[in-house]
């Protein structure tokens, strides 16, 4: 990782002292982002990135765009095969278009604001310390460390609930209009799936659906395994750009080949390096 160096350079150091754990304001920040994450597994940190900042980081986003890697597939908010007998109307049979792009990590500057952002440790610990987290390491993957998400006028990034254990994300561009987060927190639970809830929002409800309001800037921290969440649809010549940056409790974990391959359409020479090396240790283990 970087050294904190970087730090005043990148981030809204005044309103945010990630690099300064042992001072009241920081301890303050981390208790605030807690009890938001408490309560609606949702946190935002307004103005987050410096201006001058984002402003170099939308350049780069906007320039690598165009490289994105996009996959077209209709999915279910669970992204999973329902059960041959399962009702129509049923939320796993519920499926919707998703096409969006993703910049791969591989194509960022090595010295531009986004990879250091990524790379700075002060932020990798406040991420941890808000999640709740004893320590984080930057993700090793070439292609899936960081990425931008490409949203382009009239993709719906449709209801679903996510995989990973938290989110943690910084919106680059707004579109002229739409690309609005929507969430309905802990409408599941780990006993309870709570279909006819979810099916009760998919069909239109809005009655426990909220809304964020981010901003270019901004950061968010997000846990999506229980709360159903959407962007709606950009609507507008502007592309909505998030940052994602994805941080791990296992330093060493890296994506397998088959797992890159599907979601890239390419492995990188390091997937093959490492898938051989678990390999290897399985054998000799």
């Amino acid at each position: 990782m970087m050294t904190s160096t970087w730090i005043k350079g990148l981030f809204d150091t005044e309103r945010y002292p990630v690099g300064d754990p042992d001072c009241t304001a920081y301890r303050d920040l981390v208790a605030r982002a807690r009890k938001d994450l408490d309560a609606d597994n949702c946190a935002r940190l307004p103005g987050f990135i410096r201006p001058d900042v984002l402003e170099a980081m939308q350049r780069e986003a906007r320039g690598l765009a165009p490289r994105a890697t996009y996959t077209e597939a209709w999915l279910n908010p669970y992204f999973s095969d329902p059960p041959e007998d399962c009702p129509e109307n049923h939320p796993l049979q519920r499926f919707a278009l998703r096409c969006h792009g993703m910049v791969r990590g591989d194509l960022f500057d090595a010295s531009g604001a986004i990879w250091l952002a990524f790379q700075d440790a002060d932020l990798c610990r406040f991420v941890a310390d808000c999640l709740g987290h004893e320590e984080l390491f930057s993700y090793r993957d070439p292609f899936g460390c960081v990425n931008v998400n490409v949203q382009s006028q009239g993709r719906e990034f449709s209801w679903h609930f996510d995989h990973n254990d938290f989110t943690v994300s910084i919106l680059l561009d707004a579109p002229d209009g739409g690309g609005v987060f929507e969430y309905v927190p802990d409408i599941r639970t780990g006993d309870d799936e709570r279909y006819d809830a979810v099916e009760r929002v998919l069909d239109g409800d809005r009655s426990a659906v909220r809304t964020l309001a981010l901003r270019p800037g901004d950061l968010q921290l997000f846990r999506g395994g229980n709360t159903l969440h959407r962007v709606t649809a950009p609507t507008g010549e502007t592309q909505r750009l998030s940052l994602l940056l994805s941080y791990v409790t296992d330093p060493g974990h890296i994506a397998s080949p088959a797992y890159a391959e599907r979601l890239w359409g390419e492995v990188h020479p390091r997937h093959l390096e490492a898938d051989g090396a678990a390999s290897g240790a399985h054998i000799t283990g």
